[in-house]
């Protein structure tokens, strides 16, 4: 089956929404809902009749066929999962997840939903994944700020860097490392990345991979 283009599968969308809503979708709350025009809906709504997605007449509530109904629900799905993921993962207000959801909900299939799905219900409900959480949470903390851009773990920055160390974060439980303000240089990673050596004050600082992925920093330009 040929897929429909993303303005009639908004057309479908605005239809099945009306009706669960308010129960019928008049051709009129169909152009308000859109924010298009009378002639517009008129003629999406004859090419979705043609296509039989929709029954039509001028004098009555539009209805949506048994294969209507199941694109419209398809698409109401994948919007669903992604303002969830959006709003659940990515913490993007409902509006802004709402509004990117509609962008791309018709780019997206139901094997990509499918994967989506599986990836958010990992993320926000095994314990295991709790630790990412934490660190999701600080990292999109940062992002308002105007120095975003400089801000990141002291595991991404590159040997020989200096950093101002500025957090250290929840999954951080114990350990020796550099005190919040401290200014660092990056001196070298082990071959197998388990060992981050900084020196800070004259001092030197081994820390485990875990503290390195976890403690924050923001660079300093010579």
């Amino acid at each position: 089956m040929t897929r429909l283009s993303e303005s009639m599968e908004d057309y479908l969308e605005a239809i099945a929404e009306l009706i669960e809503i308010e129960g019928h979708a008049h051709t009129k709350e169909i152009a308000d809902k859109l924010k298009v025009k009378m002639p517009s809906v008129t003629g999406a709504l004859r090419q979705l009749e043609q296509m039989g997605y929709i029954v039509y007449n001028t004098h009555y509530p539009v209805q949506l066929t048994r294969k209507g109904r199941e694109i419209a629900e398809g698409i109401m799905h994948r919007h669903f999962v992604l303002k969830e993921f959006f709003s659940g993962v990515l913490g993007l207000s409902p509006e802004k997840a709402s509004e990117t959801a509609c962008r791309l909900e018709h780019a997206v299939d139901d094997d990509t939903i499918s994967r989506f799905i599986l990836f958010s219900e990992a993320i926000e409900q095994r314990e295991d994944a709790g630790e990412i959480q934490v660190y999701l949470t600080e990292a999109m903390s940062f992002l308002s700020r105007k120095d975003a851009g400089e801000i990141q773990v002291l595991s991404k920055i590159k040997v020989g860097s200096s950093a101002e160390v500025i957090l250290a974060g929840r999954n951080i439980s114990g350990g020796d490392f550099p005190e919040i303000g401290a200014e660092i240089v990056l001196k070298s990673i082990s071959l197998d990345k388990g060992t981050f050596t900084v020196e800070s004050s004259d001092r030197k600082y081994h820390l485990s991979r875990k503290i390195a992925e976890n403690l924050w920093v923001k660079k300093i330009h010579p």
